[in-house]
């Protein structure tokens, strides 16, 4: 409430095998290494400092027939980074992108030089994947604002797991520029699924959830 623009951004978040930081970033290489018209996406994230890909043994080979010979036992992938995989020549020509930062988080503007400075939100926030934000009235005297959270993946390959700790997460605003976790026995909320979209509409909130029904809730 001080005129500035803030950024509320929505992330993975932090409860995932993926970890990623800006020194150590999450890596998605993609090139069609073996040549039979396919794509071949390599996902490498690091552990005790090395990179490494992800995907095991069996995965690389059903994805690419010729690391066959090139790592004939476990043994010989265990320890491979993506160097080892590859050479320089099959590297060539491969796309790179990186993520350095996961969490879904609150900048506030008006930080030095016209930068914005995050705010540290409640862990509960990093649970779960989120695809939607909502900013609502909290309706008491103060004006502050809650934030409701929603989002999940549930298919999700089998090697990570479900995403789906969210059922629909309110934080409360403070007049400090501060948020709490509100309960899931309080705020309301049972929302199970992949959550998509979120629309308020008068007193009420419209939820679409992947491949089920509209889902409603009435404000109080």
């Amino acid at each position: 409430n001080d005129g500035k623009p803030d950024l509320i951004i929505g992330n993975l978040g932090l409860n995932s095998q993926i970890k990623a930081r800006e020194t150590q970033p999450a890596e998605l290489y993609f090139k069609d290494f073996d040549d039979n018209g396919s794509i071949d996406p390599i996902l490498c994230f690091y552990n005790n400092g090395k990179s490494y890909p992800y995907i095991t043994r069996d995965e690389m080979l059903d994805q690419m027939s010729i690391m066959r010979t090139r790592f004939p036992d476990y043994k010989s992938y265990a320890d491979a980074t993506l160097k080892d995989v590859f050479t320089n020549d099959e590297l060539k020509g491969a796309t790179r992108l990186e993520a350095n930062y996961l969490k879904t988080a609150l900048f506030y503007g008006g930080g030095a030089n016209g930068k914005f400075v995050e705010k540290e939100l409640p862990i509960e926030v990093q649970s779960s994947p989120v695809f939607t934000i909502n900013v609502l009235d909290s309706g008491n005297k103060e004006g502050t604002k809650n934030l409701l959270f929603c989002g999940n993946i549930n298919k999700a390959r089998l090697k990570f797991g479900k995403y789906d700790a969210n059922y629909g997460l309110l934080l409360r605003g403070d007049v400090n520029g501060g948020f709490s976790t509100v309960p899931q026995y309080e705020s309301g909320f049972r929302l199970t699924g992949d959550v998509r979209s979120a629309l308020s509409v008068g007193n009420r909130l419209l939820f679409g959830v992947n491949q089920r029904g509209l889902k409603a809730y009435k404000l109080r």
